[in-house]
């Protein structure tokens, strides 16, 4: 891969996804974090060693009370990524910005709807970005919501989106399969290739 030709997206590396005291853990239970603990590990491990090599877009969440408990505040994900609410917000640990990354807030699941994240990425891409590639938190929905609608955004540029799964967590039950025979992995992952995305493996990252 040529020399920052790849803009690499980092959803919601926080701690209330990944994190004993998240908010995540404290309504599922930590067990149920442990591939995206896994992915998180992994996820530190390529970014120590690329950072150099490519542009790095962070981006985190910060949602509204009740914003994904149907307005109940009683329920335990009513305060899911609350600024001051419980460490939900912060850097996950060992996830470090330096002063060349650039960070972008949003307060939907699906980054593209914040208005900073779609002038950075065409201002990447109008300097020369052919390939925007998604990874973070979750899988199943966060990250894949924004490597979609960004596709939609700008599939028609010659520019590739690509979701890269090995460094994207997901909760445990997200590879049980339900009623219809699949699991939300599963699911995800057909309706990104349908669509044009595309799911690298590791190596394939690892090695551009």
């Amino acid at each position: 891969m040529v020399y920052r030709t790849r803009l690499l997206v980092v959803i919601d590396p926080q701690r209330a996804f990944v994190d004993p005291a998240g908010s995540l853990a404290r309504t599922y239970g930590f067990d149920e974090l442990q591939p995206s603990v896994e992915v998180l590990d992994r996820l530190r491990q390529y970014l120590t060693s690329h950072r150099s090599e490519e542009p790095t877009v962070f981006v985190r969440s910060e949602y509204c009370l009740g914003q994904f408990s149907g307005g109940k505040l009683d329920h335990p994900l009513s305060k899911l990524c609350v600024p001051g609410c419980n460490v939900d917000c912060e850097w996950a640990d060992g996830i470090e910005t330096s002063a060349v990354d650039e960070i972008v807030t949003k307060h939907q699941p699906d980054a593209w709807e914040s208005e900073a994240f779609r002038d950075l990425v065409f201002r990447w891409t109008r300097n020369g970005v052919c390939q925007v590639v998604f990874v973070g938190f979750q899988f199943t929905t966060c990250v894949a919501a924004s490597a979609e609608s960004t596709w939609k955004a700008i599939r028609g540029q010659g520019v590739q989106v690509a979701v890269f799964e090995q460094l994207s967590g997901v909760r445990a039950s997200s590879y049980v399969s339900n009623g219809n025979g699949r699991s939300r992995v599963a699911a995800t992952r057909q309706r990104l290739q349908a669509a044009g995305i595309c799911l690298p493996s590791f190596d394939d990252l690892a090695m551009s």
